[in-house]
């Protein structure tokens, strides 16, 4: 049930997608102001092990250290992302954490840009399964997207990203939960 519901979110993504670059990559141009605040939503599934499906609400602010253009003509931010996740797996469950990122700007002309993002963080894991080991775990994460211009200050962002859950070899069972993320969602630069 989780799963059909996942793919339809998916096929919804694509379509906002392919909607969203015509209005916005020849209609608008950014207008980056010194921070960025954002909701993006996510769909997560693991690598290996037992099926887990991973539904996420994942809220951001940063802070441009360089603004885009200013400096060989890339930008660079730091970033904190908070993540609650339903997670769909033997039981229903949650996921709950935070992560420092830094993201690596690169402006596409005035409406689009190509983004690389990646940190380390620590979240809690709520859930049965034998895929994860132990409740708290430290999430290294790296991946990219693209930021489409819909008006001056505000962008459609479609993201993908590779999480990696572990304890770091606090416990003696330490099974890594590699996850591939799709992430969707709005950008306001303020």
């Amino acid at each position: 049930m989780m799963l059909r519901a996942g793919r339809k979110w998916c096929a919804a993504l694509l379509v906002a997608v392919f909607l969203a670059l015509p209005g916005g990559a020849w209609g608008a141009n950014f207008a980056y102001g010194n921070y960025e605040a954002g909701l993006r939503l996510g769909y997560g599934k693991n690598t290996k092990n037992a099926s887990v499906h991973l539904y996420s609400l994942l809220p951001h602010w940063g802070i441009f250290l360089i603004k885009p253009g200013q400096r060989y003509g890339v930008g660079l931010s730091f970033v904190v992302e908070g993540i609650f996740s339903v997670a769909d797996a033997e039981s229903t469950g949650f996921e709950l954490g935070f992560t420092p990122m830094l993201k690596l700007r690169l402006p596409l002309g005035g409406a689009m840009s190509f983004f690389v993002e990646g940190g380390a963080g620590m979240i809690t894991e709520s859930f049965d399964s034998p895929a994860i080991a132990h409740a708290f775990n430290f999430t290294p994460q790296v991946g990219g997207g693209i930021d489409i211009a819909l008006m001056p200050q505000l962008a459609f962002t479609a993201a993908y990203r590779f999480r990696h859950s572990s304890n770091a070899g606090l416990y003696k069972e330490n099974p890594a939960f590699n996850v591939n993320y799709v992430h969707a969602g709005l950008t306001y630069f303020y």
